[in-house]
């Protein structure tokens, strides 16, 4: 996830005293870098923590306040430069295929077939996770992208229905902006202009549009119709009820003024969960969790996942680390403990809906439906989509029009000629 715009880093060591204890040398030490800050999200990493310990490592974390693609990258980048690499590091999507092709991560194939990784990870996540058919990366959740956030108390102070489709959305915030509520709460930074942006074009294409015109950027799927101009149509609409946070505020300001009465709603990934349940809000009671309207089936996703760095361990010792850890961050128990507290889901398939509250629940569902339908499809905004070129150039795009600096025409425009520049650019690096 994509996070605080200020920048910094905190460095928390935890020892693991058990194994000091029992064999009188210390126990290995493994050196996480991660970009989770928030207070839902450092209970996510504690649980990490735990699950490390218990298995006789000692713990030592770096975490950088900025996001996964950007500002955190460009800081893991400098201390790989420096030598200085973490064991391992929170990655998202094509990242992780961008470090691979620098010969900078460890392979994890066998600690893969060992735990049967091919059979319960999702084929599209599996997707970013391998690099040339091995496994680089280890997927420690799925955050759905494309949910609706709502303070169930407006909620109800309205008498509104769930919006199942577009028109029900639209009157929904203009009853909410005659009631004198704010009825759609966002951030100022781009990639949560791009997160709104991806579920308008789900809901207004379909799944078959958004594969074709986002994941596998064929420029024919926006020629002869007028999908994408609809789609900008629809995302001016949102925008006339929109009340952006300034520059200086995050993603998680504009989820406090929706927990705290301030607005209706926000479009926003399954984290939101993970920040209500840290101020011990409950679903049904005092917020909802509705699917964006128009993409009941579609399951819009961003997997969260650690890769390990070949030059931060060394020999077999090293390599029984670095298998022991990714056993950790696979393990079944240990990814439904952790999801419970992000508000995601495990990034597998066979996990039990029992522990997790009712929009844990409905995900876990979702997620099965649509890894079977083809329609569990990788997030534009965070990265899950294309390669990082390819995702900030849509970034400047879709910003661009959601804050009033260029007209519909020009968005379609100039989305569709990023598309058509992408597509060759793509299929080289495939192989194609």
């Amino acid at each position: 996830m994509l996070r605080h715009r200020w920048l910094g880093w905190v460095v928390g060591m935890c020892l693991g005293a058990s194994a000091l204890a029992q064999t009188g040398t210390p126990a290995p030490v493994i050196d996480i870098a991660s970009w989770w800050v928030s207070p839902g999200e450092q209970a996510s990493l504690d649980v990490i923590r735990r699950h490390a310990q218990a298995q006789g490592l000692q713990w030592r974390q770096r975490v950088v306040a900025g996001s996964g693609t950007s500002r955190f990258g460009d800081v893991l980048q400098r201390w790989v430069a420096q030598g200085q690499a973490p064991m391992a590091s929170q990655v998202i999507g094509y990242d992780i295929h961008a470090w691979a092709q620098q010969g900078q991560l460890a392979l994890l194939d066998d600690v893969a077939r060992a735990q049967e990784w091919d059979a319960v990870v999702p084929l599209g996540i599996q997707h970013l996770s391998k690099y040339q058919g091995h496994w680089v990366a280890a997927p420690i959740n799925a955050h759905s992208t494309n949910w609706l956030w709502v303070n169930a108390a407006l909620f109800r102070q309205l008498g509104a229905a769930a919006p199942d489709t577009w028109d029900d959305l639209v009157r929904l915030l203009a009853q909410a902006r005659a009631a004198g509520m704010v009825p759609l709460a966002i951030g100022p930074d781009a990639w949560e202009h791009t997160l709104l942006f991806e579920s308008v074009a789900a809901g207004a294409g379909g799944a078959e549009f958004y594969r074709r015109a986002f994941l596998e950027l064929e420029p024919e799927a926006l020629q002869g119709n007028d999908v994408l101009a609809e789609v900008f149509r629809r995302m001016r609409v949102l925008r006339s009820y929109a009340v952006r946070l300034p520059g200086t505020r995050t993603w998680d300001a504009a989820t406090d003024q929706v927990r705290q009465g301030q607005a209706l709603l926000q479009v926003q990934g399954s984290w939101v969960d993970g920040e209500f349940a840290a101020h011990r809000l409950q679903p049904g009671r005092d917020y909802e969790c509705l699917r964006f309207p128009d993409t009941q089936g579609m399951f819009l996703f961003n997997a969260d996942q650690y890769m390990f760095f070949q030059e931060a361990l060394h020999g077999v010792a090293g390599e029984q680390v670095r298998q022991t850890f990714a056993r950790v961050l696979m393990d079944l128990e240990m990814q439904t403990e952790l999801n419970i507290a992000t508000g995601a889901i495990p990034a597998r398939v066979d996990v039990s809906r029992e522990r997790f509250n009712r929009c844990g629940q409905q995900a876990v569902s979702d997620m099965r439906r649509a890894n079977l339908q083809r329609t569990l499809m990788g997030s534009i905004a965070m990265g899950n989509a294309n390669p990082p070129e390819v995702k900030n150039a849509m970034y400047a795009v879709i910003s661009a029009h959601f804050l009033g600096r260029i007209s519909d025409a020009q968005a379609v425009q100039r989305l569709t000629a990023v598309i058509a520049a992408a597509r060759p650019r793509q299929a080289v690096a495939a192989g194609r």
